[in-house]
């Protein structure tokens, strides 16, 4: 007998092994996840249980198989964009690598972005599809459940989501340290380079109330502006538009500074000193580096946000070697509590086989033995009963110990001579 950890098997392909024209091949939506299962589990008969995560970074089966070599031609089917099998992105694991897989993915270590929150919905829509369809079981039900749990606790009891990472999050992070929450503020983004629209997309996340956008273009910032619900801003105009905004943002190529120190200090005066955020993201610069120097103006620049960056990196990635040591500690627990089940379980077969062959010997004892009296045969019964006891002590405390420590060599020889009867 092996515990049912050890049966459990994972095998898949993400963005760590394939790139994304031969992920996008083997993608799976609601619908056909629900006839993948049924066809595994039900149809084919390849797999006792399963249950199958897709998304768009990567493609997952987890599953208790009756033939490996079964589901080695499921995944064989599939082919890449030249019609190349995909055997070579596919990665398997089985028993406790595959339960601190899975554990990882949905706890979001093994994510793109490490910490990002989307890939827990992600694991739960793939749990109730496998509940829909009635492949979770006896392992896969648990083992679902555990991992959500886990999950949460990764997320409850360490940092992985709270350092966030990427130039817009950076504009976020130090804009709320000078503001302390965006509700109700207003920024104004000038240029449109992709730096300046991931800050913009970040603020307007975190609770920015309106932004402003100037180009060079005028048609180009109503595209932007429009794309955000924003306001278009005459290039030619900054100066007129600057006291409205608290945070701005620039990212244009121009090779002088278009905000100077005098354009910035009139923008304060004529917002009544309060508090002016400047993210530069251009380089050459576009803000006068004296800017810094004013009162209740807050200027950084590429390399400001960059630092921010990687701290965010180093602190994320203590975060995720804490989560890491979490995760190995659930997967021990969680596969320990199997194989006490398992022990249980065997344990009473055990139990019961002795009693059938105790309760037999008594009665062909009774037989051949007419002149016995009923109390005899009650200290009869007694006896052989604490004689069985006895001897099933030993072993039972066997097996226990060994389940406890983890040996699966010790178990399975304890627990053969019984399993083997079994089959």
């Amino acid at each position: 007998m092996v515990a049912d950890g050890d049966r459990l098997l994972a095998v898949g392909l993400s963005h760590h092994t394939a790139p994304v024209e031969v992920r996008e091949r083997v993608a799976f939506d609601e619908d056909a996840v629900r006839q993948t299962l049924n066809r595994l589990v039900r149809h084919d008969q390849i797999a006792e249980e399963a249950f199958l995560i897709s998304t768009c970074n990567r493609v997952e089966l987890y599953a208790v198989p009756r033939s490996v070599e079964g589901l080695q031609t499921f995944f064989g089917a599939y082919r890449g964009p030249t019609g190349e099998r995909i055997d070579p992105y596919l990665y398997w694991y089985r028993g406790r690598d595959a339960v601190r897989h899975l554990f990882k993915v949905a706890s979001s270590l093994d994510s793109l972005v490490v910490g990002e929150p989307q890939i827990l919905g992600q694991v739960k829509d793939a749990v109730r599809l496998a509940e829909e369809t009635s492949t979770l079981g006896r392992l896969l039900h648990p083992l679902t459940q555990r991992t959500l749990s886990v999950a949460k606790l990764v997320r409850s009891s360490t940092e992985i989501g709270q350092n966030r990472v990427g130039i817009g999050n950076a504009g976020v992070d130090l804009a709320m340290q000078i503001f302390g929450s965006l509700d109700g503020r207003r920024a104004m983004l000038v240029g449109v380079g992709e730096m300046g629209r991931q800050v913009a997309r970040a603020l307007l996340s975190a609770g920015l109330s309106e932004l402003l956008v100037a180009n060079r273009t005028f048609e180009r910032s109503v595209e932007l502006a429009s794309e955000h619900g924003g306001t278009p801003v005459p290039y030619e105009r900054l100066a007129d538009y600057l006291p409205r905004a608290d945070i701005v943002i620039t990212a244009t190529g121009a090779q002088q500074p278009i905000l100077s120190v005098p354009m910035i200090r009139q923008a304060l005066r004529d917002r009544r000193y309060r508090t002016l955020f400047l993210v530069d993201l251009a380089v050459p610069r576009n803000i006068d580096p004296g800017v810094a120097e004013l009162d209740e103006a807050y200027l950084f620049n590429v390399d400001d946000l960059s630092r921010v960056v990687e701290e965010g990196k180093a602190a994320r990635e203590q975060a995720a070697r804490k989560a890491l040591a979490l995760v190995d500690d659930e997967a021990d627990r969680f596969l320990a509590s199997l194989r006490e089940i398992d022990v249980a379980t065997y344990l009473r077969a055990m139990n019961d086989a002795c009693e059938t062959i105790r309760a037999a010997e008594i009665e062909r004892s009774r037989k051949l033995v007419s002149t016995l009296e009923p109390a005899q045969l009650e200290q009869l019964d007694a006896m052989t009963k604490a004689m069985v006891k006895k001897l099933l002590h030993r072993q039972m405390m066997a097996v226990r110990s060994a389940a406890k420590s983890g040996d699966e060599e010790k178990l399975r020889v304890l627990m053969e001579p019984w399993t083997e009867e079994e089959r």
